[in-house]
Parts: structure tokens; C-alpha cells; sequence
């Protein structure tokens, strides 16, 4: 191509952009409303991809990726089918041993202790001479062989043999500087639960945001049967129904997964006892599948699920659809407007090709200037979205990866068929008709598509306002649906950390006269209304153990919850007995040989009524070595678990040795004060254990954190929806106004008032309006409907929310379109009939 023609070529294109810029700011209203809609959409949908974006990198990063897989438990016997992401610690070696195919076999079981650097009567590594004592929620007892399966980055020590010694802890930097600042730490100490010394062999950073398995330290596996009692080492080591650890499996790289499947099935029938051999055994999981598509395993690091992400996909391109339809429904609303410009430019020579050029160039700049504003109203959007996902997004992430090209891609689609269509409309209308602006059949063709473009937009701004009041109805009935006790006001306190020992075995004499000491002065402090103790509280996963209920043998196999409370905690949670008695100390033997248990498992032991089983014979545990007693009572169901899962058996026993966790109903006043006076009864009884926490509503309420987010996101989806719908509206509004205002001024004339004028218009968009509801109720309420299945508690589709939906569509409807309405009833006609 010769330089003259480039050069042609440019000053026609830049004349093109120069007259497409004039266009727009002579059409300042309808373009400001085309960029703001289509910026806000554009906006939302980039964010939105961020998050679709960084949910699909989770654990991406680790080399081995696509072989890396987690060995499930998994029951399925005696009426139940459940998943569990753990399995018993024997696992580990076992499939390491039988299975050829696994590259690298590595356990990981998460314990919350105290950590300090004081030694034992010394100091084992300080600081400025300053002793530094944490309590540590995230720090594993993991094999070494983590460190093959898995991506680390090492900053000290050897990822070989760092954790092949016993009493050797691997700390992350963030860790490392936590207790021992800059510099070295190789070699150094900590002092694990206030007894055992351990050596740093290696420090690592901490795994990427993006990764389910998170952890700030990891303690050699073989150190945890130190740590504990012999008699729960062996019980750890060699038991086949306790599961605590999650077993993680690196395949061969190429090596099918089905026949390894197999083989990992038959493990538990070569190791496990009769119970093991006939209602479990092990599945791999991939680790590809661990972020969402694995929240149906009990204990699983994600309970995020793809659903979701569907959903917010969906979303996504919803709000960009109604952008989308706003903007090219407005541009071809506009192009009528330009008849005689289009026709005086024929005249001038322009053909088809120019004009199609024309009008891609107003649509293209237009929709640049869009994706511009959208980057800058994505940045505080971004802080708004961490904060509603609880995630930590930086600002880079709008401009790496595929977000530009994807961006440039819409850009391109959108102002492509935003000119495209109205070029195309305008200019194959005849030169005289273009003269005399009229439009004859073609407006009317083009009315029929604008109809169908808004019938389309409120149908998803509907939808959405449908989802967001459900989800919202939904969550206010799980926080205040009756639990059967009284979750407020109620201060949880852990003794020995959040995720201690369920075997317990801490507490001898002098630690327990200890806590007598500590619930007996705060009984004695008026703000305190209640304090028990317990080996867990409602909403914690609680230990499911083997039970044998009278009529039944240890072969029926029968789990269920199991808790061990204090002589008051019923009393202290307000929970209601149904038959029986409460645990008393009067008795002397409560402790030994009483059980209550919930109307649920009343009914799962096949007895008619909780009077019947008051004085059954109970067993928890073998027949050979449980505690061994009778049902002393029975206490009306309570919610222990989500309300995403029905009520299940429980038992309840008196049983010291398991309590690690205080409940302390507290006075609503004055709550800061009561917080810090337990604090200095604690310090005073417990001065080795570090005080922490937290309130049981709070705990409870967040269960459903996953949901609340979706409510929130939901909700500001459906805002910026009606928004969107509301300003195309507004602007179709305006432009059938300003093509109608010669009829309006005609009737104003015949005597018609302004509330009639106005209804003139009001009554054609109502009809779309209309039809929008119609479509999207029945959507939403199947979608709704199956998204409500997930919960065992759940309310109704209630008719009143359609209909209050309804209202405030068209209410929405009404004031839109009766502004304009108005402006145009309110015109003399006298000005409006003048060229007539």
C-alpha cells in the first residue's frame, strides 16, 4: 500500500472519530446515559470475573497439580452415606506401603497449643531477654513427604529431611519473625503446650492465598505420639475408625487414576476390623477438585461450591446483557432522531460504507470511553469486594492475565453492535423519506425490538430482586429460627485452645479444683449469669461415637454425636428436658454410669416415647471397655449442627477428662467491663494459658457465612440491575416522549389532562413490564426453589414476594416514565404544533 493511501485512510478515520465525537456531545443526555449504564455494567462484570477468576486459580500453583489427590473417608453402610475429608492416622502408612503407583504419601493433623519461647525452667531462645507466647490455631503435625507433594519455598533448612526428626518444627517466615524477629532462626527453639521443646529445621514462606491448605507451621507427624498419652498414642496410631488426619497421595506422573482407586479401596478391608471392613473404605479425591467441587466432604478446607460460581458468572453476564441492551437499544432509539442528518449525507455523496463507519465509530468510542471509566470505577469496587467475600484482591489483578484482552474483546462486541445495528436500520431507508425524517414501517419494526430488549432487561432486574429477597428471607430464619436453647449472650472460652485434643486427659485434680476456683468467683460477679463447661458447643464439629443402646449389639454399628457437659450445662444453655432428670452431683455416680440423650436418637434406637427410655441400658463404646450406664433423661432436640442438615442423634455423658471449653452467660450490659473482669479471674487461675473468646450467636451466625456473602452480592446485583433497566428506561422514555409530542399536544388541546397524558405513556410500558414479571417469576422461583433444597430448614415461597416484586416494578415503572411523561404533558402546544 502506498504512503499516500495510508495517509488517506488516516484522515479518514480520524474524521470519522472527530465527527463521532461531536455526535456524542451534541447528544449530550443520551450519551451520558448509554456511558454510565454500559461503564457500571462493564464495571460489575469485570469484577466479577476477578473473583470467578482467582476461585479457578485455587492451588494451581503447586507443580504437581494434576496429580496430587486426597485420600476421602468414606461410610456407607447401615442406612448412611457419608464423606469425610479425614481418615484414621493408619492410613497413611498402609497405602504408602500397598500402593506402588504413589510417588509420596503425607498425613497432616491440625492441633491449636500454645507456643512460646521459654523453655522448660529456661529460656530455650529469647528475643531482647523478652519471652514471646502465642496460641497457635494453624500449625500441623505433618510427614515429611508434604514438602514432595506440595510447593514450597524454602528460606531455610532442607525440604529432604526437615521434618524426619522428632521434636523438629518447620516455621513460615511470617512465624519465624513472629517469635524470633530478622535475621536466622535455623536451630532455635520453641516451647510447644507449655512441655515439649522443639528445634526449627527449616522456614518456608507461607502458601499462597490461593491455596485451601494454609498452615503457619509444621511439627514432625511422629512427634504427636510424644505429645499425647501413651495410652491415645496407641489409640491414634493403630485405630481404624478415628479419623483426625487428612492423607494427601502424589501419583506418578501419567498414571491413571482408576486402577490406584481400586486398590485404595481394598486397604481397609486388608487392615481394618470387622466394623471397618464392612461399612468404609477410602477414595481419592483430586486435588484439582478440592476448591469446588468437594463441599459435600465433611471437613473439606473449602465449603465454597461451583454452584456459586455459576451463579455469579451468571450474574455477570445478566447486569452486562441489560448494559448491553441499554446501550444498543438507546443507540438505535437515537438513530431516529438522525434521519434527516443520515439523508443530507446521502445527498452530500456518503454511501453505505461511510455511514456504516460512522455510526461504528460513535459506538466503538463511546463504548472505549465505557471500558475506561469502568477501570476506574472497578478500583474502590474492588475494596467493596473483598470486604463482601472476605478475600484480599489488589488492584493488579484488573490488568494481568486475560482481564485486558477480555476487556478489549467486549469492547470491541459491544461498540460493534451498538453502531452496527442502527447503521444498518437507518441507512436502508429510502433518500425521500430520509428528507422528510420520516420512518414509516421501519420505526415500527425497529419499536417491536426495542419492546423485546426491555421486556429482556427487567425480566433479569426481576429475577435478581426475586433471588436477593429470598436469600435474605432465608438467612434472617437461620439466625432467628428457634435452636432449642439460647444461643445470646453466651461468652464461649476455650481452655485449651480452639482445636485441642478430643481425648482431653489434661485435666488431673489440681487443674480441676482450678476451674471449680475460676466458675465459683465468677458466679460470685453479677454480671455473670451462668458458667459451665463442656467438650464442645452447638454449631462445633462434635466427635460421633459407638454406642449400644439397649435391644442393640455392637454390630449394628451405631454413631452419634457425642458431648460431655457439666452437671449444670443444660441448665446454663436453657435446653428443655422431656423425661428424666438432669445430670445431678447429688447422686454420686452420674459421672460413671448417667446418659441423656435427644428425642432424635429416642426415635433412631426404635423406642415409641422419651418416657420409654428413661433407664435403658446404654453402652459408649464397645460392649468389652465403654462406659457403660443407663439413660438417666431425654432432652427436646436442639440444633447442634447446621440448618442445612436435619437433626441427628446425641448422647450426653458427665465426663471430666474431655472439657475444654467454658460457656459463660453473661449480662447484655456493661459487656466490655464482664469481658475484662473474667479476663483477670482467668489470669489469675490459668496464668499459662493464654484467655480468647468469642461470643456463641456469633459463631453460629457465621455457619452461614457463604450464604450471607451470595446475599450481599445478590443484592447489589439486583440494585444495579433496576438501576441499569431504570436509566434505559428513562432514555426510551424520553425519546418515545419526544416522537409522541405532537399527538400529546394534540390531545392536550381536545381537553385531555395531565395525569391522562402522562398514563398515555405509562400504559404501553407497563405492558412490558408486565410480560418481564410474567417471565421471570416462574424462573426465579424454580431457581429459588432449588437453591432451598440445599437447607433441611427452609422457608416458603411465599405468593407476597412476587407480588410485593411486582409493585415495585412497576412503581419503579411509573416514576420513570411519568417524569417524562410530565415534561411532555407539560410542553405549549402551541410550540410543538407551530411547523404543523
Amino acid at each position: 500500500m502506498a504512503v499516500d493511501d495510508v495517509s488517506v485512510i488516516s484522515i479518514m478515520f480520524r474524521n470519522y472519530f472527530k465527527t463521532a465525537y461531536r455526535s456524542l456531545l451534541r447528544h449530550k443526555g443520551a450519551s451520558l446515559i448509554k456511558l454510565a449504564g454500559l461503564s457500571i455494567g462493564m464495571c460489575c462484570c469485570m469484577l466479577i470475573l476477578v473473583y470467578v477468576t482467582d476461585e479457578l486459580s485455587y492451588n494451581t500453583f503447586n507443580a504437581h497439580y494434576p496429580d496430587i489427590y486426597r485420600v476421602n473417608f468414606i461410610k456407607d453402610g447401615e442406612g448412611e452415606f457419608r464423606k469425610g475429608a479425614t481418615t484414621p492416622c493408619s492410613a497413611g502408612p498402609a497405602i504408602e506401603k500397598d500402593i506402588p503407583q504413589a510417588q509420596a504419601v503425607a498425613r497432616i493433623y491440625s492441633r491449636t497449643a500454645i507456643f512460646s519461647t521459654q523453655g522448660n525452667g529456661g529460656v530455650a531462645a529469647r528475643d531482647g531477654g523478652i519471652v514471646k507466647r502465642f496460641e497457635e490455631q494453624n500449625v500441623f503435625f505433618a510427614d515429611n513427604a508434604l514438602s514432595k507433594i506440595f510447593t514450597f519455598q524454602w528460606r531455610e533448612g532442607r525440604a529432604a529431611d526437615a521434618l524426619t526428626q522428632l521434636n523438629s518444627i518447620v516455621l513460615t517466615t511470617a512465624m519465624a519473625r513472629k517469635y524470633f524477629g530478622d535475621g536466622p532462626v535455623l536451630g532455635k527453639s520453641l516451647l510447644y503446650d507449655n512441655s515439649k521443646v522443639l528445634q526449627v529445621t527449616g522456614v518456608i514462606d507461607a502458601m499462597p492465598a490461593n491455596s485451601d491448605l494454609q498452615f503457619d507451621g509444621l511439627i514432625s507427624f511422629e512427634t504427636l505420639y510424644t505429645v499425647e498419652s501413651k495410652p491415645v498414642a496407641d489409640f491414634i496410631r493403630t485405630n481404624w475408625l478415628y479419623d483426625p488426619a487428612e492423607t494427601f497421595v502424589l501419583l506418578r506422573p501419567g498414571q491413571a487414576v482408576g486402577p490406584v482407586e481400586n486398590e485404595v479401596r481394598q486397604v481397609t478391608k486388608k487392615y481394618g476390623d470387622e466394623r471397618v471392613q464392612r461399612s468404609y473404605y477410602f477414595s481419592l479425591q483430586p486435588w484439582t477438585a478440592n476448591h469446588l467441587y468437594a463441599s459435600d466432604v465433611v471437613g473439606n478446607e473449602s465449603t465454597n461450591s461451583v454452584t456459586y460460581i455459576y451463579i455469579f458468572a451468571g450474574i455477570a453476564l445478566l447486569i452486562l446483557l441489560i448494559a448491553n441492551i441499554n446501550f444498543i437499544n438507546l443507540s438505535n432509539a437515537q438513530s431516529l432522531t438522525r434521519i434527516a442528518e443520515v439523508g443530507i449525507r446521502k445527498v452530500s455523496g456518503a454511501g453505505v460504507r461511510q455511514l456504516l463507519l460512522q455510526f461504528l465509530g460513535e459506538g466503538l468510542l463511546l463504548s472505549f470511553l465505557a471500558g475506561a471509566l469502568a477501570f476506574v470505577l472497578a478500583i474502590p469496587g474492588l475494596s467493596l469486594l473483598n470486604a463482601v467475600t472476605q478475600k484480599e484482591l489488589h488492584a493488579s489483578v484488573l490488568w494481568s492475565g486475560m482481564m485486558i484482552p477480555a476487556l478489549v474483546g467486549l469492547l470491541v462486541c459491544t461498540g460493534l453492535l451498538a453502531g452496527l445495528y442502527p447503521a444498518l436500520y437507518v441507512t436502508r431507508w429510502r433518500l425521500i423519506a430520509l428528507l422528510k425524517g420520516e420512518t414509516g414501517r421501519a420505526a415500527r419494526g425497529g419499536r417491536l425490538v426495542r419492546q423485546s430488549l426491555i421486556v429482556t432487561q427487567f425480566a433479569v432486574a426481576v429475577a435478581l430482586i426475586i433471588g436477593a429477597v429470598v436469600i435474605q428471607r432465608q438467612l434472617v430464619f437461620l439466625r432467628n429460627k428457634p435452636l432449642g436453647f439460647d444461643k445470646d449472650q453466651v461468652m464461649v472460652v476455650p481452655l485449651f485452645g480452639r482445636n485441642p485434643s478430643p481425648f482431653g486427659g489434661k485435666i488431673d485434680s489440681a487443674q480441676r479444683a482450678r476451674m471449680n476456683a475460676f466458675e465459683a468467683d465468677l458466679r460470685a460477679y453479677p454480671a455473670v449469669n451462668a458458667v459451665t463447661l463442656s467438650s464442645g458447643m452447638p454449631g462445633d464439629q462434635l466427635v460421633r461415637g459407638l454406642v449400644i443402646p439397649e435391644g442393640h449389639v455392637d454390630q449394628d454399628d451405631i454413631f452419634v454425636a457425642w458431648v460431655s457437659v457439666d452437671y449444670d450445662y443444660l441448665a446454663a444453655m436453657k435446653m428443655e428436658i422431656v423425661a428424666g432428670r438432669d445430670f445431678s452431683k447429688a447422686t454420686g455416680t452420674d459421672h460413671l454410669q448417667a446418659f441423656i440423650i435427644n428425642e432424635s436418637a429416642v426415635r433412631s434406637f426404635g423406642w415409641s416415647s422419651p418416657a420409654e427410655a428413661i433407664g435403658k441400658t446404654f453402652v459408649r463404646g464397645d460392649s468389652q471397655t465403654g462406659k457403660k450406664g443407663h439413660i438417666i433423661g431425654v432432652v427436646r432436640d436442639f440444633n447442634f449442627d447446621k440448618l442445612d442438615r436435619p437433626l441427628a442423634p446425641m448422647v450426653m455423658d458427665v465426663n471430666v477428662p474431655r472439657f475444654n471449653v467454658f460457656a459463660i452467660r453473661v449480662r447484655p450490659d456493661h459487656v466490655p467491663g464482664t469481658i475484662s473482669a473474667i479476663q483477670r479471674v482467668w489470669n489469675t487461675y490459668f496464668p499459662q494459658r493464654i484467655f480468647e473468646y468469642n461470643f456463641l450467636d456469633e459463631n453460629i451466625n457465621s455457619l452461614y457465612k457463604a450464604q450471607e456473602n451470595l446475599s450481599k452480592l445478590v443484592g447489589y446485583f439486583a440494585v444495579i440491575a433496576i438501576f441499569l433497566s431504570c436509566i434505559g428506561l428513562f432514555g426510551l422514555s424520553s425519546f418515545t416522549a419526544v416522537q409522541r409530542i405532537k399527538e400529546i399536544s394534540i390531545r392536550k388541546v381536545l381537553g385531555a389532562t395531565v395525569p391522562e397524558l402522562i398514563l398515555l405513556l405509562f400504559r404501553d410500558f407497563l405492558r412490558l413490564v408486565v410480560i418481564a414479571l410474567l417471565i421471570a417469576s416462574p424462573v426465579a422461583a424454580w431457581l429459588m426453589d432449588k437453591w432451598l433444597h440445599d437447607f433441611a430448614y427452609r422457608i416458603p415461597l411465599s405468593v407476597w414476594i412476587f407480588v410485593v416484586t411486582g409493585l415495585l416494578a412497576v412503581t419503579i415503572t411509573f416514576l420513570t416514565v411519568g417524569w417524562q411523561g410530565l415534561r411532555a404533558a407539560r410542553v405549549n402546544p402551541a410550540e410543538s404544533l407551530r411547523s404543523e
